[in-house]
């Protein structure tokens, strides 16, 4: 997915026309990978989106 690559295109001002880096997912994605883990996104494009994550347990 192209949220989760740093060569992504992200230039749109975020929710309160602050300037956004692109870098805050890929650390989230990076933190849930380095557990075990998967991240994704799901919902309408250009409608928002929810970010969900799962890290195994008991590992």
């Amino acid at each position: 997915m192209e949220l989760f690559k740093l060569s992504a295109n992200t230039t749109r001002d975020g929710t309160a026309n602050e300037k956004r880096t692109g870098i805050g997912l890929l650390l989230c994605k990076d933190l849930v990978e380095k557990h075990g883990g998967k991240i994704w996104a799901e919902g309408p494009d250009e409608k928002g989106s929810s970010f969900i994550f799962s890290i195994p347990i008991g590992q």
